[in-house]
């Protein structure tokens, strides 16, 4: 076991792209690597297999996707912009895989779903097929930082 307290903490793009790199190495070996850090988006880059402790108590623990998956009560998003929302959420709406649609501003439409994987097999054919323009496609709540504060009891 070996366990390192912000391992990335004060290190220059080089040096943390080479620590990432030996914990990597350290996993592939079998190693148990124990990493307490504030800086989520570099866990993610390391491994897709997290323990979240939280005021000591263990609140999650496997992979970040599975883990993510489970929460019902909080719904995947996949925010879109595109030039006309409207069109594009008459399209989506008629899909299982999608319960509810938010219109954020007349460029940016908020998909709902409980079921991420189905929405993103449906998403290029309903796009191509409702003739819209679509700029990004985005998962905000589909990484380490959300599912922290899902877990914790906030709204990220």
């Amino acid at each position: 076991l070996i366990i390192l307290d912000e391992p990335l903490h004060g290190c220059d793009p080089i040096a943390r792209t080479s620590i990432m790199s030996v914990i990597r190495d350290l996993g592939a070996q079998g190693k148990t690597v124990l990493i307490s850090s504030h800086i989520l988006e570099e866990i993610e880059r390391i491994t897709e297999q997290i323990v979240i402790l939280h005021n000591g108590r263990l609140l999650a623990l496997g992979n970040l996707h599975a883990i993510r998956d489970l929460l019902d009560k909080h719904p995947h998003r996949i925010l879109i912009r595109c030039d006309d929302p409207r069109a594009l959420a008459e399209s989506f709406i008629e899909n299982d895989a999608v319960y509810g649609v938010v219109f954020r501003s007349d460029e940016h439409l908020e998909i709902m779903t409980n079921d991420l994987s189905a929405a993103h097999s449906i998403l290029p054919r309903v796009i191509v097929n409702s003739g819209v323009k679509v700029h990004t496609i985005e998962n905000p709540d589909d990484n380490l930082d959300a599912l922290l504060g899902y877990l914790v009891g906030g709204d990220s």
